[in-house]
């Protein structure tokens, strides 16, 4: 279709990422972040959402209706820049229900890959700049160990110690001193360059974010759990899906959309483009670049 073809002409530009992205086949399948209305026919009346995530074969449809609709049942619907379709929804979660797009003809299947393909457009300049942080990261990380500020085996360090009176819990590595002084002035500045990014940030493997930036590191409240949640962000271990997919990508980069709990039971829809952290070839995590949906 024509965004694809669009996409192919732009990519010329790309270069950075082109060269590290052998990938387009398997991405296809990818759930893209998005913000789509969509309507859906059931009874005794339609369902009016919104689709968080876009892939060839479904979408994740989010907001207060899409608990509402019915599982394993094919329901005409209406769905933003593409037009009528059938879904089915296979589950929820609590991001949203999962929907599957049932029986799509050539016609529709071409507009849905033409609006994926779009959105991987709008994300080349989010993922270029994944990659130079990751790339700039990558350099503080190896110097590091080169010059002797910090030996390969506390860099790679996966006791946590807990801090004692933090709710939620905090904790200390052998190499959370040496992040301390490192990481801030990175992080600021790639925080920086967009107004759109909500953090950017590097995760080990497991999840654990030493180093958040400045306006999510501030001292907890003693018996604020709400507070400190939404504040003090940093020293913490990020486990959940979205935090372990940035910590284990290994591939040139990761584009992936959640929903970031902000405490009090606030939740934020967010994107983010994640690009993987090595030291000397040895995979220590990734680093998060993330947007509001």
């Amino acid at each position: 279709g024509k965004a694809v073809t669009m996409f192919a002409e732009k990519l010329k530009t790309r270069c950075a990422v082109l060269l590290r992205q052998n990938e387009n086949e398997e991405r296809k399948a990818e759930r893209m972040p998005c913000r789509l209305q969509i309507e859906i026919a059931t009874r005794p009346s339609p369902i009016k959402a919104e689709v968080f995530e876009l892939s060839v074969d479904g979408v994740l449809i989010g907001g207060a209706g899409a608990a509402a609709i019915p599982t394993q049942e094919i329901l005409k619907a209406t769905l933003e820049e593409i037009g009528a379709c059938s879904i089915r929804i296979s589950g929820h979660t609590a991001a949203g229900a999962l929907a599957e797009f049932v029986s799509p003809d050539a016609v529709l299947k071409d507009r849905i890959e033409d609006k994926v393909w779009s959105i991987h457009d709008e994300y080349t300049e989010f993922v270029t700049r994944a990659m130079e942080a990751g790339d700039a990261v990558t350099k503080i990380f190896e110097n590091a160990v080169a010059k002797g500020d910090i030996s390969l085996e506390n860099l790679f360090d996966e006791d946590y110690v807990k801090i004692e009176g933090t709710d939620p819990v905090q904790y200390r590595t052998r190499f959370l001193d040496w992040a301390d002084r490192a990481l801030p002035e990175i992080q600021e500045a790639m925080l920086a360059r967009d107004a759109r990014a909500a953090f950017c940030v590097a995760i080990d493997r497991n999840g654990y974010l030493p180093v958040h930036n400045k306006i999510y590191s501030h001292p907890q409240r003693t018996g604020d759990v709400a507070w400190n949640t939404a504040n003090s962000r940093n020293r913490r271990i990020f486990n959940d899906p979205a935090g372990l997919a940035a910590g284990r990508n290994t591939r040139s980069y990761l584009i992936q959309s959640y929903a970031r709990d902000m405490g009090n039971g606030k939740t934020i829809m967010m994107r983010e483009v994640d690009v993987p952290i090595r030291v000397n070839g040895r995979h220590w995590g990734g680093f998060r670049t993330a947007y509001k949906i």
